[in-house]
């Protein structure tokens, strides 16, 4: 079982750190194959601690993607918020899958939050611009494993600092 203690200092520098990662991708252009880390956050800490994050959590960080993408604010936090929904519906299955199971639950997961965010910012008429998006939730599924191993290691030597 894994200390608990530190949750909150471990959620906040990986929200922060892929935040800014997120940022730089978009003021460059490179947003299309860029991956989605700030959901890839979110699909790691629902899953890692589902009892402290959960679809709050989710809502919270799809008003920050929205602010850095400068589109109109809830268009991400629905799809993020329908993200952790069925991640928490489901973590005890999808916690015992193998990682190229999990790889395909993450990558369905984003895929159906990113085409929630363009539904939505279609309805209110912001130009579509394709299925561009699914390269970065391609990308963003294919690193799930070395993102989820990366941060739990992350979280471990934060845990034995603190």
């Amino acid at each position: 079982m894994r200390d608990e203690s530190n949750i909150g200092f471990s959620v906040l520098t990986s929200v922060i750190l892929a935040g800014l990662l997120f940022q730089s991708a978009n003021a460059m252009d490179v947003r299309v194959v860029m991956p989605r880390l700030l959901e890839l956050s979110v699909c790691y800490w629902v899953l890692s601690s589902p009892g402290r994050v959960g679809i709050i959590f989710a809502f919270s960080v799809g008003i920050l993607i929205s602010m850095i993408e400068g589109s109109h604010v809830g268009a991400a936090s629905i799809g993020l918020s329908v993200l952790a929904y069925i991640l928490l519906n489901n973590i005890y299955t999808i916690r015992q899958l193998d990682w190229i199971s999990q790889t395909a639950v993450v990558f369905l997961l984003l895929g159906i939050s990113v085409a929630s965010q363009r539904v939505i910012l279609a309805a209110v008429g912001v130009p579509s611009d394709g299925l561009s998006y699914l390269v970065s939730v391609v990308i963003s599924a294919l690193l799930w494993r070395p993102f989820n191993t990366l941060v739990d290691t992350v979280r471990f030597r934060i845990g034995q600092f603190l």
